[in-house]
């Protein structure tokens, strides 16, 4: 898969776009330019054909070797007779969907990339 080791975040918003214009946070801002600008972070082809942030496909987040997949949030619930957990990477945007009938031995059912257009376009 293209992207289970991927890393997106607020750092990954458009230079002059709503966050950036929106924050007194100077260094989230020049974190947003480093990571917008190919020189630094950035790449050639943010997916449109013009420098900017990195696609999804094109990241590594570095602190998933150290931190796991980090989910940010869980929700259980009962589907055809099935106890069924579904959780989302805080950086990738992947969901994990597992059966925890047996909670003792879930069973990964499934992921789904959640934004399947930052494969090849940043945010």
């Amino acid at each position: 898969p293209w992207a289970h080791n991927g890393e997106q975040d607020e750092e990954y918003a458009a230079v002059h776009g709503v966050l950036y214009n929106a924050t007194s946070d100077e260094g989230l801002k020049e974190d947003i330019e480093d990571k917008s600008n190919p020189k630094k972070e950035g790449c050639d082809d943010g997916g449109d054909g013009r420098p900017g942030a990195c696609p999804l496909g094109e990241t590594v987040d570095r602190r998933s070797t150290k931190d796991g997949a980090s989910a940010e949030a869980l929700a259980l619930g009962v589907a055809c007779g099935r106890m069924i957990a579904v959780t989302a990477t805080e950086k990738g945007g992947i969901a994990f969907v597992f059966d925890v009938s047996d909670p003792g031995s879930p069973v990964l059912l499934f992921t789904h990339h959640l934004s399947p257009a930052s494969r090849h376009a940043n945010p």
